[in-house]
């Protein structure tokens, strides 16, 4: 059975490729950060500990998290499904580029510390959202 994306189901299918390809996250380094994923006005909350997902949860308040990828479900949609097309996204759908050109995806902080935190863990958190070329999603 498909995992539908988006979904907490995506989202926890996910937090458990971290721990069942643990070597892919530690040749990335730590990644201790506690950030949100926004897909139009639904926030999932998203925790790493180290090498891996530690937890994932629904909604709750943006100001407690590093920072929030904010975006409409098209550009997410977009995203996932290069993804999976191509076994990781292609050069136009990173979320580098997403959050660069054009700011199709939001960076939204409350503070530089917060921020510092997207670019410092980027790797680790594209291939987070990468693993999904592991997984049987339903986009959309």
């Amino acid at each position: 059975m498909s995992i539908p994306f988006p979904s907490l189901e995506f989202f926890e299918a996910l937090k458990k490729r971290t721990t069942e390809d643990p070597v892919t996250f530690e040749k990335l380094g730590t990644c201790d950060t506690n950030f949100g994923v926004k897909i139009g006005d639904a926030l999932t909350r998203i925790r790493f500990e180290v090498y891996e997902c530690v937890e994932v949860s629904e909604g709750g308040d943006a100001s407690e998290l590093d920072f929030v990828l904010a975006a409409a479900p098209e550009v997410w949609n977009e995203m996932v499904a290069s993804i999976l097309s191509n076994g990781g996204a292609d050069a136009a759908h990173t979320l580098n580029t997403l959050s660069h050109v054009g700011d199709v995806v939001q960076v939204e902080y409350e503070d530089a510390e917060g921020h510092d935190c997207f670019y410092r863990f980027m790797a680790t958190l594209q291939e987070f959202f990468d693993q999904a070329r592991r997984l049987d999603v339903a986009v959309g």
